[in-house]
């Protein structure tokens, strides 16, 4: 059969074509359960080629029905008949008339109304949105809560839901808001599903890229300190216990394990149905040799057409490509108002900014959310015909991509397997836009096995799992050896229960070393570290060396491990500045005068990247930490003193804004024009980030003197400008 497939294939190409004989081994493949996917592919390809099956119309039609691709059979033919128009109607979504099923999606539809529990491994071009919306649209579930890996795709998700569904459900994405009604859809990252005390009585929740539950290990079989799964699993644990129903979804999984046995049946449904066909290319050069990588990067873009993806390992690589590509000539030129605005609230010879001049886009992490969504809105629009990605493209942010160019087969510092390569693959081509996609290979295959099961740690507790790890999960959840260690390493520990589990994030160990950091603390340093609101001098220094000792890993992906006088000195700067704003604009300013243009971007790159993991994520997770110890010590000293971090811990995370209005900045507002706003509106009595929205809906009218750019930010992150 796979020699048929093959001819089919090359016969598409040749002058001699013959029309009933592609679609009559199509049908063949489509009759035969074992290369049904087969015959589907040669559909797809057929649909790509229309223009070849003119005078077998009606046969195309009857194997699109047949292939279950009904989308297609809505958008690519007039004139249905009137039993086709009936499959149609039986297909129909109840999102909308003009949204139909293919046949796979259909099938999850039902068994999850049928109140079963599904754990789905599919291509990303499946269409599982379309799933999700049409169980909400069902009327079936008061209580959804959807758990994305980032907040990027928090926000994206949150903008789909809003659209469809607001007059209807209460969309909660942001920590600030509070549950009001009996209907409510919960779009949180993993770390807000654990911050959340209303979550209790979910009807159903879904778990986007569920492989994220395995646990790593390292070369020597031991655990990786991998916060994000050890969050994720208490996620689920937690959901577990509080939802009726679940739907778990990923790609390329070949099994599953692991899952609690109480109550948790499910049906676990490999598909590989595609919508769209990949044609894959490698080139088998070897990881280090960039020029060859270049020249065939070079020949490939001048005989291709489409908006196109290049995936690499870093955002240095990516500034590197970039270069590349304009110094080759494959530049567009651009003319937009973004980039008045970059160079001047960055640099004009930042290589974010001179690429983006020349129809380059760069999306990788560190980069503030507006502009991450500002050029892939270009990119999905066609403005831009070239995107250039770290991991971040892997964490499913949706892009309308016909080619997809893998530069380097590794992740920073690490190999990537066979499913990321496969992750990534499935970027080329999007249903109902590009039918084939194109996939080029610089890099020969990854050799590692193609089978891959998700085993998940909550119903596979072995012994070497981290006590952090068992802190984070529901007690029903624990097996009796866990639970016997957990007691043990609470008994031994200088914390007690509620203490672990508060600071799960943290391995014991680190808490441990935590507590001997305070034990070594000076009377007057503890001093320094005993204030409410505003901090007391001398604190600054401290924290920096409490966060190298509790951080460490964040400081070491940024290469500042050890390097304690460099955070001091961006933590110093950064509680004496008004703003993030003019820290930022300080910060570049004192880069732009010690380095020449070849490093400034990387430096620009590099200041971004810590704002957000150190100053957005480390310090106030250690600030949370030192303020329980040190309020610890002061009770064993039986001192009347009490510290309190909050004030703080908000300078940090909110980019010295109020909370709730910070909450607009990851909806795509950027923090200087947030900073620009904030003195004009009351916020004193503002609670949530849906109040900010309101005071701005409100207020448009009145800010005559912003720019048409800085008018669209707001605009977008409102839901008042379609993608």
């Amino acid at each position: 059969m796979f020699n048929i497939f093959e001819t089919a294939l090359k016969s598409l190409q040749s002058q001699n074509f013959s029309a009933f004989s592609y679609l009559n081994i199509a049908d063949q493949l489509l009759s035969n359960p074992k290369f049904r996917s087969s015959g589907r592919e040669l559909i797809i390809r057929a649909l790509d080629r229309k223009d070849r099956f003119h005078t077998v119309q009606t046969l195309l039609r009857h194997l699109v029905r047949k292939s279950g691709l009904y989308p297609y059979l809505m958008t690519e033919f007039e004139n249905l008949s009137l039993a086709e128009e009936c499959v149609l109607n039986a297909y129909q979504t109840p999102i909308s008339s003009d949204i139909v099923f293919h046949s796979m999606q259909y099938k999850i539809y039902e068994l999850l109304l049928e109140g079963r529990n599904v754990i789905l491994s599919a291509p990303t071009s499946m269409g599982k949105s379309a799933i999700v919306d049409s169980l909400i649209a069902s009327g079936r579930f008061k209580k959804i809560v959807i758990i994305l890996p980032t907040v990027a795709l928090v926000d994206e998700t949150r903008r789909r839901l809003q659209d469809r569904f607001s007059d209807s459900f209460q969309v909660i994405h942001h920590g600030t808001q509070t549950l009001s009604c009996e209907r409510a859809l919960f779009v949180l990252t993993q770390e807000r599903v654990n911050d959340r005390k209303d979550l209790s009585d979910i009807d159903l929740f879904v778990l986007d890229e569920f492989y994220k539950l395995a646990l790593k290990r390292d070369k020597h079989g031991q655990i990786s300190d991998d916060e994000r799964a050890h969050s994720l699993n208490s996620a689920l644990s937690k959901l577990l216990r509080y939802s009726k129903q679940f739907f778990m979804t990923g790609p390329f999984i070949n099994g599953v394990s692991g899952l609690p046995q109480a109550n948790r049946n499910y049906a676990f449904v490999p598909s590989d149905y595609n919508t769209v066909a990949l044609d894959v290319i490698f080139f088998n050069i070897k990881a280090d040799s960039i020029d060859k990588k270049n020249e065939a990067l070079d020949i490939t873009l001048h005989e291709i057409t489409g908006p196109t993806i290049i995936y690499c390992r870093s955002p240095s690589r990516a500034l590197k490509i970039a270069k590349f590509l304009v110094e080759s000539g494959h530049i567009k030129k651009i003319e937009d108002d973004y980039i008045e605005w970059l160079d001047k609230q960055y640099h004009p010879e930042w290589e974010y900014s001179h690429s983006f001049k020349n129809g380059i886009g760069m999306h990788y992490g560190g980069l503030p959310r507006a502009m991450q969504q500002y050029v892939i809105d270009k990119f999905n629009r066609g403005e831009l015909p070239f995107l250039i990605c770290t991991s971040t493209i892997i964490e499913g942010v949706n892009t309308i991509a016909k080619n997809v160019f893998i530069y380097d087969n590794r992740n920073g510092n690490y190999s990537i397997d066979r499913f990321t390569h496969g992750n990534i693959k499935g970027r080329a081509g999007r249903m109902g836009i590009h039918f084939v996609g194109k996939v080029f290979c610089m890099e020969e295959l990854p050799k590692h096995s193609d089978c891959f099961e998700v085993e998940i740690p909550l119903g596979k507790q072995s012994e070497d799992l981290p006590i952090n790890f068992l802190a984070g999960i529901q007690p029903e959840h624990l097996t009796d050896f866990s639970q016997s260690r957990f007691e043990v390493g609470v008994s031994s520990s200088k914390a007690g229960k509620e203490f672990l589990i508060k600071h799960a994030y943290f391995k014991l160990e680190t808490i441990e070393s935590a507590f001997n950091f305070v034990e070594m603390c000076s009377n007057s340093e503890l001093q320094s570290c005993t204030f409410t609101g505003i901090p007391k001098p001398g604190f600054a220094i401290i924290l920096s060396r409490f966060v190298d000792r509790v951080c460490s890993g964040v400081l070491k992906k940024l290469g500042l491990i050890n390097n304690i006088e460099v955070v001091h000195a961006k933590v110093s700067r950064y509680l004496v500045a008004s703003s993030y704003e003019q820290y930022l604009t300080e910060q570049i300013g004192r880069i732009a005068k010690s380095n020449d243009n070849e490093k400034l971007s990387e430096q620009i790159n590099h200041e971004l990247n810590f704002a957000t993991r150190v100053f957005g994520y480390a310090i106030p997770k250690a600030l949370s930490l030192l303020e329980d110890i040190i309020n610890l010590k002061h009770e064993e000293n039986e001192s009347e003193s009490h510290v309190s971090y909050g004030h703080l811990r908000s300078v940090f995370e909110n980019y010295h804004l109020h909370p709730a209005w910070a909450g607009l900045e990851e909806m795509g507002i950027p923090v200087q024009i947030l900073h620009k706003l904030e003195g004009r509106f009351d916020l004193v009595d503002i609670e949530s980030v849906d109040d900010a929205c309101r005071i701005l809906e409100e207020n448009l009218y009145q800010l005559t003197d912003l720019s048409s750019l800085e008018l669209h930010f707001i605009n977008r992150a409102l839901g008042r400008v379609k993608r």
